[in-house]
């Protein structure tokens, strides 16, 4: 599925009509087969997934045999475009380009690769680059072509670039800076005339990126002082990498591909403040459009190779498709700016230390097994494609000390090195003091269920909308995954399984239990830069490719949960991020992700009872922090035992040069415990803005005017218009607030005012 297959078919052509037939197994057929040659563990995926067997025996999308997020649709035939190509000499199959700063010029190396008719034993010709730079300048550089090709015809022409660093602009990920891209043209010639024999188009974008794992960074701090950083150094900064993990956009992989899609959900993420999407191991290797969109929106790819949860076998017909399909990828994608990393896998390496597949008295076969695969026969493939790249073997792993214990760490989840993946379902996901540090959050997460409206477009049936019915508990892949949300909600918010609409406030709650548990997590990563150098929180999982239970923050239909509203918040730029310790007390940190300090500015608290939006208390403290980092500015002490059920914190700043920052809140006690939260009222008007974001039609943009009596929690707007509103799931703490609604179709005020429904937290 992942490779490109290229038939002579001249010979077998005859003038007329003529019929090309390809002919498929049954891919559960298939994996059957080959399991009874080849058996690796498992043999099928947990019951709850409603799952097909032996998804590891194929090269397919892994996720297609089900998921704990997906259903099972093994899918056959072509899914990707079939042609018939006419030449009679050579064409330029593809391009990859190596970037390299060297002093004040970059030296771009442009690497061809030409293919020709197996007969042809030599490539003759001219080859040339042309890549249009700053000021209205063209660099132009070739070199005449006489090589040898291999058996199958193919051959690679190299050139060279030397470009100053003054006509090109450096790529930056989002929100860091701009992503200026530039056309890089080669074509191949005749050697006489120089007439075009094949073109090829790519962009390029000028960064230097490396995968720092490092001893000096944290020699010397008592609490991460032993292991290695694992950060991202991007143009020469330690970046922190704030994002999620992508799975197909769609289950069938052909629709995935769907331009309109994938722009949405990128989009989606491009205004959450994500700087990089982990695209995973399960699932295929996108389109030429994501990863193109990626270069233009700043959003760095750490690249799995596509084997996830599962060991693999490795006998010689398996390693032969293997190589072929890492050659082909590589090469394909590494020109693109916003490929960060390439990983060999998702979750073997953990798997197989912590016999997760019963595979503890044949250890020492399957690490063979592994080591045969990812490290002997990908590992050189990648460095010898990309050597400016860096190829970890697996996520999670400890990096260069997994390397070092022979690929298989005895603790794969050392907090003091690489990445992890961490998902905890029992402890209560909304206190930030359960969490163990990371030097990088590769994948953690929570589950909640999509809105009604969105179940609305897979059923209809009254009947379906209870947690135990057929088709909820069909759609819920999650080993006990409806009795962790309801324990998380529990834990926390007042829901009575007599209440009529249960199941409505249980897919509300969902989401706001979710939300909470997120910006929990995400934001101790973010404090944690300042005393463990964590430097990474990509959250599972961006999206979703069904109508059921996952982790995702956005719909399949693509309405954005909760979640990816929160997630607006926790990843902005300039955050005050509280702490409640074991304590009682608050620990108040100051993230800063720009590169100029935050100097001589005050955080803000406001102490409010619950039933009032005029604060009963407020102090304001001094705060500053570095560029690019986090720093804990105090810990303050607001309130007594007589007094926490009644009160909560809201947190702010006030500084010179920082244009936006979001409110923060601390709730002391659990909401179902709160006391004098009120029933409010609320009025909801729509006016025409006076001016819009320049990228906006001014016809569909509307402003929301919202205002309330009383302190309100989580209010959720809803309409049946085709958009979305900037922001939602809002705590209200002023008499006043307003936000964009932006319209996919041309609606009056009247209509909009009309259609929009909310609902809210209450005990």
């Amino acid at each position: 599925m992942f490779v490109r297959y290229v038939f002579d078919v001249k010979e077998h052509l005859k003038e007329g009509l003529n019929v090309l037939k390809i002919s498929f197994a049954s891919p559960i057929e298939a994996a059957k087969v080959r399991s009874d040659k080849h058996f690796t563990a498992p043999a099928c995926v947990p019951n709850d997934y409603n799952g097909e067997c032996h998804a590891n025996q194929l090269r397919k999308m892994q996720a297609s045999f089900s998921w704990d997020w997906g259903p099972a649709f093994p899918s056959v035939g072509l899914w990707k475009p079939a042609s018939i190509e006419f030449y009679n000499g050579a064409i330029i199959r593809s391009l990859t380009t190596h970037t390299e700063k060297k002093d004040a010029a970059w030296v771009l190396k442009i690497v061809a690769y030409i293919e020709s008719k197996a007969k042809n034993k030599e490539v003759n010709g001219y080859i040339n680059a042309i890549l249009p730079v700053d000021g209205y300048r063209t660099i132009n550089i070739g070199r005449q072509l006489k090589i040898n090709t291999r058996d199958d015809g193919t051959c690679e022409a190299e050139l060279n670039m030397n470009i100053s660093e003054n006509v090109v602009r450096v790529w930056w990920p989002n929100g860091f800076g701009n992503q200026p891209l530039y056309d890089l043209h080669v074509t191949l010639k005749t050697e006489e005339n120089h007439d075009e024999i094949s073109h090829k188009h790519v962009k390029v974008g000028f960064r230097t990126l490396e995968l720092i794992e490092d001893a000096s960074k944290v020699v010397g701090n008592t609490t991460a002082g032993q292991g290695l950083t694992f950060y991202f150094k991007v143009n020469g900064y330690p970046l922190f990498m704030k994002g999620s993990n992508w799975i197909p956009a769609h289950i069938l992989p052909e629709l995935g591909y769907n331009e309109d899609t994938v722009n949405d959900l990128l989009l989606a993420a491009r205004d959450t403040h994500m700087a990089m999407l982990r695209v995973w191991g399960g699932g295929v290797y996108e389109s030429d459009y994501f990863y193109q969109r990626c270069d233009e929106l700043g959003i760095l790819i750490w690249q799995d190779f596509l084997f996830a949860c599962s060991m693999y076998p490795a006998d010689p017909e398996f390693l032969d498709t293997v190589r072929t399909e890492i050659e082909q990828n590589v090469i394909r994608l590494q020109h693109h700016p916003s490929i960060a990393v390439w990983a060999g896998n998702n979750e073997n390496e953990v798997a197989l230390r912590g016999n997760w597949y019963a595979t503890e008295s044949n250890f020492d076969k399957y690490k063979e097994e592994y080591i045969k695969l990812y490290v002997d026969t990908i590992k050189p493939i990648v460095e010898g494609l990309d050597p400016g790249r860096r190829y970890l073997v697996s996520s999670p792993s400890n990096g260069l000390e997994s390397e070092r214990e022979g690929y298989i760490a005895q603790n794969p989840y050392d907090s003091h090195y690489g990445d992890t993946h961490y998902y905890n379902y029992l402890a209560d996901n909304w206190n930030q003091n359960i969490y163990p540090p990371t030097r990088f959050a590769s994948e953690y997460g929570f589950q909640s269920l999509p809105s009604l409206k969105t179940m609305h477009t897979a059923t209809n049936d009254t009947e379906d909308f209870k947690v135990e019915s057929n088709y909820s508990q069909h759609r819920q892949h999650s080993p006990n995954g409806y009795k962790y949300i309801e324990d998380q909600l529990s834990n926390h918010l007042k829901l009575e399984k007599s209440d009529p609409k249960y199941f409505a406030k249980f897919v509300f709650y969902s989401q706001i239990s979710q939300a909470m548990a997120m910006k929990a997590e995400t934001e101790y990563y973010r404090q944690s830069q300042a005393d463990w150098y964590t430097m990474g929180a990509l959250y599972w999982q961006l999206n979703d490719v069904w109508q059921a239970p996952s982790w995702s923050g956005i719909e399949f239909g693509g309405q954005w949960k909760m979640l990816h509203y929160f997630a607006k918040s926790f990843f902005a730029p300039v955050l005050v991020s509280p702490r409640l310790t074991v304590t009682g007390d608050v620990d108040v940190y100051l993230i800063n992700d720009r590169f100029v300090p935050i100097v001589d500015a005050q955080i803000n608290v406001d102490m409010f009872n619950w039933s009032s939006l005029i604060p009963i208390k407020s102090e304001k403290y001094p705060a500053n922090v570095d560029p690019l980092s986090s720093k804990k500015q105090n810990t303050i002490a607001f309130w007594d035992e007589n007094n926490k059920h009644e009160v909560f914190l809201r947190f702010y700043l006030e500084a010179d040069g920082v244009s936006s920052s979001p409110d923060n809140y601390i709730f002391p006690v659990p909401l179902k415990t709160i006391e004098g939260l009120l029933e409010p009222k609320i009025e909801i008007t729509v006016t025409k803005p006076e001016s819009v974001k320049p990228n906006l039609h001014k016809n569909n943009v509307f402003k929301i005017h919202i205002q309330v009596d009383t302190v309100v929690l989580f209010l959720w707007l809803e309409t049946n218009i085709e958009g979305h509103f900037e922001d939602n799931g809002f705590v209200v703490t002023q008499p006043h607030i307003q936000v964009n609604f932006i319209s996919k179709e041309n609606v009056s005020l009247i209509q909009l005012q009309e259609s929009i429904t909310y609902k809210y937290y209450v005990n």
